[in-house]
């Protein structure tokens, strides 16, 4: 299973203050096309090759930047290779081949048409609709608190066992969702339970929540991405 993280957090002043300059210097190596001290800085942290900079105002994410620059054809292989995805989307709509076509970047625009290896279960739009109504009841008041950016499910399409984390400040955790035949698997956890947290399942028709025997995996940190 291949872990990542997406990061839907909008206010920048909630990280804490090591975490977010550590992601800004990620981030400005991204986007002053510095590939070696940002694949140096994958090697630490692999999960942050989907993050975009704190605060998420444009949603470039390094891969995003590589399109930008026109990088060579070896770093977006490598980029894409630590699980970059081809079906992010900026705060504006664009995935990353979008903005190489705009920029006249054409070696690069083969290698970065998304590629599906899974499929979602149809219609994928009410397996999303569902999946974000559970986040957003699951979560109580923390969404109304502070603005969280809603993952998309594309992702999970990109390769045959993806696994993704999604922390929510308030919650002291987050959820951590994979796909499995024809529904996606969703685990609500916090540090503050006294057990293992809560299992959904979200199909097409809705979501519902399941047991989960005591022998399941426990779910990865949420220190990942610490918030004030």
């Amino acid at each position: 299973m291949i872990s990542m993280e997406w990061d839907g957090l909008t206010d920048r002043e909630r990280f804490n203050d090591w975490y977010r300059q550590a992601r800004d210097r990620f981030s400005d190596m991204a986007r002053d096309a510095d590939w070696t001290s940002l694949f140096e800085e994958l090697g630490k942290h692999p999960r942050w090759v989907n993050l975009p900079r704190p605060g998420n105002h444009s949603g470039f994410a390094p891969l995003h930047q590589a399109a930008w620059h026109g990088a060579d054809f070896a770093v977006v292989s490598r980029l894409i290779a630590y699980g970059a995805w081809r079906t992010q989307r900026t705060r504006d709509g664009r995935r990353a081949v979008d903005i190489a076509r705009e920029q006249g970047h054409t070696h690069l625009l083969e290698l970065l048409e998304p590629v599906v290896v899974r499929r979602l279960p149809s219609p994928a739009e009410m397996l999303e609709h569902h999946f974000h109504a559970l986040l957003r009841e699951r979560t109580g008041r923390c969404f109304e608190e502070i603005e969280h950016l809603l993952p998309p499910l594309a992702p999970l399409t990109e390769g045959p066992a993806v696994e993704i984390f999604f922390g929510v400040v308030g919650m002291m955790g987050g959820f951590t969702y994979h796909l499995e035949e024809d529904y996606v698997d969703v685990h609500g956890h916090s540090r503050m339970d006294a057990d293992d947290g809560d299992y959904y399942r979200v199909t097409p028709d809705g979501w519902s929540r399941v047991a989960r025997s005591p022998m399941s995996p426990t779910p990865p940190p949420a220190r990942q991405r610490p918030a004030s």
